[in-house]
């Protein structure tokens, strides 16, 4: 049997991805495109789960009567940039998926 193939991400990636990740405060008022939306859908949908359940549900809010209703949810730190981001990704856990 051959041993499986490791592959890695170079250094670069995953500088960006995991040591120079930083929390955003601040979102430029640029519109995001529903082809955006779905690509990106399209890579956590291939995240590793347990058992291959995919319990990751995602809720993509955008319309300001949306967010409104998502305010009695957030802190009070978070309400303006919420309302000032192009999309709000809500990540929720089915349990009964």
């Amino acid at each position: 049997m051959d041993a499986p193939v490791i592959h890695s991400l170079p250094d670069v990636a995953l500088d960006r991805l995991f040591r120079e990740a930083r929390t955003v405060h601040a979102f430029k008022p640029v519109p995001v495109s529903d082809e955006l939306i779905h690509r990106l859908y399209d890579l956590l949908k291939w995240g590793p789960t347990a058992f291959n359940a995919q319990p990751a549900r995602f809720v993509f809010v955008r319309s300001p009567e949306a967010k409104a209703k998502l305010r009695p949810a957030l802190s009070s730190g978070n309400v303006a940039q919420t309302d000032a981001a192009a999309v709000t990704v809500i990540v929720a856990h089915d349990r009964q998926f």
